[in-house]
C-alpha cells in the first residue's frame, strides 16, 4: 500500500486557503445597549435600527449597561457593585448574579465581555479595569496609565488588547495591553486609536472584525475597521440615549478576518519553502538540459 504524501505545492495551496477563508470570515454587525437607562435594546451597527427591546427585568436603579453570554444577560445600574441577571428569552429576572468583590473608585459603569465568556468591568474616576467569570470568581484587575473623567462607558476586551473612552461621553478612544499577570497595570499602546472627539462619545462594542462606536448627543453609530479606520456611520433613533455597548460573547469573531493563526503561518513557511525548493529544482533541471 502507497503511503501519500502532500506535496509541498498542496501544502502551500491549502494555507493561502486557509487564510482566505479567514480574510472571509463574518461577523454580524448585531449588538446590545441600555436605552434610557431602563431598556435593552439589540440594535444593527450598519444602519442603527432597533431589532429588539424589552424593560430590563428586576432594576432597581438606572441601569448603566449590559451584557449577553449564551442565554443570559448581566446588567450594572449606576455607581452599583451588584450585577443582575435576566434571562434573554422569557425577559424575566434572574436576580443578583454577584456582587464584585474588589475595591472600586464608586464609578462602577460599564460592563463589557470577551470571546471566552467573562465579564470585564471598566471603572471610572481612578478605578480599574476588573475581570470576573459570570459566578462572581475575581479573575485580575489593572489599574488605567491615567484617571478617566468620572464614569468610563466605552471599553472592549479582546486578544489581550482593551480599548476604552476617556470619561463620560469623552472621546477619543484609545488602545491598551493586557499584561500577563492579572494585577499587572495597563499599557498604553496607542493614544486615540479611535480618533472621534464627539460629546457623546460613551459606547463601543467590538465583534473581531468591526468596532462600533456611539455619539449620544447626535444619535449617531459609527462603525470603524480592526485598525481603528473610520468605515460609515449610520442614525439612531433621536429619542435614544444609549450607554456602553457590546456584542454577545458568541457573536465575537475569535480570530479576526485576515489574521491567521501561528499554525496557519507555520503551514505557509512550510509551503512556500518546499514550493521553492520544487521551483529551484525545475531550474536545474531546465538548466540542465
Amino acid at each position: 500500500m502507497k503511503n501519500f504524501r502532500i506535496k509541498p505545492t498542496m501544502a502551500a495551496l491549502a494555507a493561502i486557503v486557509a487564510v482566505t477563508g479567514a480574510q472571509s470570515a463574518h461577523a454580524d454587525s448585531f449588538f446590545w445597549a441600555v436605552n434610557q437607562f431602563t431598556e435593552v435594546n439589540k440594535l444593527d451597527g450598519d444602519t442603527g435600527a432597533i431589532v429588539d427591546h424589552f424593560v430590563v427585568p428586576g432594576h432597581t436603579s438606572l441601569v448603566a449597561s449590559v451584557a449577553i453570554i449564551g442565554g443570559t444577560g448581566y446588567y450594572t445600574q449606576l455607581g452599583d457593585t451588584t450585577i443582575r441577571k435576566f434571562d434573554l428569552a422569557t425577559h424575566n429576572d434572574l436576580g443578583t448574579a454577584f456582587t464584585l468583590t474588589q475595591p472600586t473608585a464608586g464609578w462602577t459603569n460599564g460592563i463589557t465581555t470577551d470571546a471566552s465568556g467573562n465579564l470585564w468591568f471598566a471603572d471610572g474616576g481612578a478605578g480599574k479595569l476588573q475581570e470576573y467569570t459570570t459566578s462572581g470568581t475575581f479573575l485580575g484587575s489593572h489599574d488605567f496609565p491615567n484617571p478617566a473623567n468620572a464614569y468610563r462607558d466605552g471599553s472592549v476586551v479582546f486578544n489581550g488588547m482593551v480599548v476604552t473612552n476617556r470619561g463620560d461621553q469623552q472621546g477619543p478612544y484609545d488602545l491598551y495591553s493586557l499584561p500577563g499577570n492579572n494585577s499587572d497595570p495597563l499599557t498604553l499602546v496607542q493614544s486615540s486609536f479611535i480618533t472621534t472627539t464627539a460629546n457623546g462619545s460613551n459606547g463601543i462594542a467590538f465583534n473581531g472584525v468591526n468596532f462600533y462606536t456611539s455619539d449620544e448627543q447626535a444619535h449617531k453609530v459609527s462603525k470603524w475597521d480592526i485598525h481603528g479606520h473610520f468605515v460609515s456611520i449610520a442614525d439612531l433613533d433621536p429619542n435614544s440615549r444609549y450607554e456602553n455597548w457590546t456584542f454577545a460573547s458568541q457573536d465575537i469573531v475569535v480570530n479576526p478576518p485576515g489574521v491567521p493563526e501561528p499554525a496557519t503561518w507555520a503551514m505557509m513557511l512550510i509551503g512556500f519553502g518546499g514550493l521553492g525548493a520544487v521551483m529551484r529544482r525545475r531550474r536545474s533541471r531546465v538548466a540542465t538540459a
